[in-house]
């Protein structure tokens, strides 16, 4: 017997048919394969009132915007229309400035957002969301391998200062290989660290091992893996594949896939958490460098198979570069055409605004008004360094595409990825790895700002 679903309009004239020719409520009851309660209480209702269908429940179905006024809802869609590029917050402090909307309510900003795509579709920016890891990062096998990355936001400091520590941690060496502190104290609160700031804590984990790794494993953080809403890369991420090194990133909310560096940030924060070393940032990067010092060369380790030795004594391999890198040579090893053969991978969904742009990268480039309100396909062309851009008479059919321009591709030269002027490097023999033997802790004194 079926219960807790509400008849439908056949059921309910089956049970009105059913009672004109004769059949009983028990019979109807198990001929529906409903309770004998709910068959009489619907044949009642047909005795007394007549048939007919009940009016339907709930708030009859007006569309988008149908609860406010006609003169907000012919604004917004006309405001959005005239800027296809305003976001609804944009659109909606507009409309809180029309004079004629004065005294109106307006819908939220998410009523817009949701209006806009329903109603004025071409309107809308066009954005292929980034596809999002579904399995875990592959398990490194030997150091340098994979270098986890992560920060620790908000360390309160003595004088005030709101510090991130970015920490790098070699998961089958056990090593800290770099811990870097920045202020990041902002008028309103705290701000995140940008790429550049992310850049330099690596370039001085490179400097001090003389190595690269194969690949960097970070969470996906705006700033570390890109907007989620478009599936261009990172200016991070192609910085790295510049070098030969691999991007790699965690799933959605899971910590767990880089346990090593979560670990490594509560150690580090029972090592240096005292008053004294989170003085000022000076004060607490020296805590910083020491603590890392001596946990490489002396603490008794018992990750990664380490056996209660110090990690530089259990994986000596930590001292031998995996590809090596020189001494001021980051030019003399990044590569330009690995950047542009990673962008061939990708196929870029745009649409052309009424104002005839598209976007790649935060670049915008332009299309002729021919082409305006179309929504096109950008792939990268390796040999060329160009971007083509295709329509398709067929949306999910590639074989149906037809070119409509080429694009030089700006803004992602070697300058722009990393931050220095191309030049002839002269490239130095690697060094072997040679760190400062470390200093007793009792024995620190802080001096002109610094520990010794």
């Amino acid at each position: 017997m079926r219960s807790g679903c509400p008849l439908t309009s056949e059921e309910r004239a089956r049970i009105y048919a059913g009672r004109q020719l004769g059949k009983t409520i028990a019979a109807l009851a198990q001929e529906l394969q409903r309770s004998p309660g709910v068959v009489r209480k619907w044949w009642r209702r047909f005795r007394d009132q007549g048939w007919q269908e009940p009016p339907p429940r709930g708030r009859p179905v007006q569309g988008i915007l149908s609860s406010f006024d006609a003169a907000v809802r012919a604004h917004a869609l006309a405001v959005k229309r005239a800027h296809p590029r305003w976001g609804a917050a944009r659109v909606k402090l507009e409309l809180e400035q029309l004079p004629a909307l004065q005294d109106k309510r307006l819908p939220s900003r998410s009523r817009l957002a949701t209006a806009f795509r329903h109603l004025c579709p071409e309107a809308v920016s066009r954005h292929e969301p980034r596809s999002a890891p579904t399995s875990a990062p592959p398990t490194a096998h030997a150091v340098h391998e994979v270098w986890q990355m992560d920060h620790q936001e908000k360390q309160e400091l003595g004088d005030g200062t709101l510090a991130t520590v970015c920490n790098v941690r070699d998961p089958v060496g056990a090593a800290m290989l770099m811990s870097r502190a920045f202020s990041t104290r902002t008028a309103k609160r705290w701000r995140k660290l940008t790429t550049d700031e992310v850049q330099t804590v690596l370039r001085q984990a490179f400097d001090e091992w003389h190595t690269l790794p194969d690949s960097v494993l970070t969470d996906n953080e705006l700033g570390l893996a890109g907007s989620p809403e478009d599936r261009f890369p990172s200016r991070l991420t192609l910085w790295l594949r510049g070098l030969g090194i691999v991007h790699q990133r965690i799933r959605p909310h899971r910590p767990t896939d880089q346990p090593q560096i979560e670990r490594n940030h509560r150690t580090l924060d029972n090592l240096t958490g005292d008053v004294a070393r989170r003085i000022d940032l000076l004060t607490f990067q020296a805590a910083l460098d020491h603590e890392r010092m001596v946990y490489n060369q002396a603490f008794p380790c018992r990750a990664s198979d380490c056996h209660g030795q110090p990690p530089l004594t259990a994986h000596p391999a930590l001292l031998h570069p995996r590809r090596p890198y020189p001494p001021d040579g980051e030019l003399a090893v990044f590569d330009l055409q690995r950047v542009f053969d990673y962008l061939a991978t990708f196929t870029f969904a745009r649409h052309i605004s009424s104002q005839g742009h598209l976007t790649l990268g935060q670049t915008a480039y332009y299309m002729s008004s021919a082409h305006f309100g179309k929504n096109v396909w950008v792939r990268c062309d390796p040999d060329t360094h160009e971007w083509l851009v295709y329509e398709r008479s067929q949306p999910t059919n590639p074989a149906t595409e037809t070119l409509l321009a080429r694009f030089k591709i700006r803004r992602l030269d070697t300058q722009t990825l990393t931050g220095r002027l191309p030049q002839p490097v002269q490239l130095a023999q690697p060094l072997q790895l040679s760190l400062p033997c470390f200093a007793p802790v009792a024995n620190t004194t802080r001096q002109g700002g610094t520990i010794l």
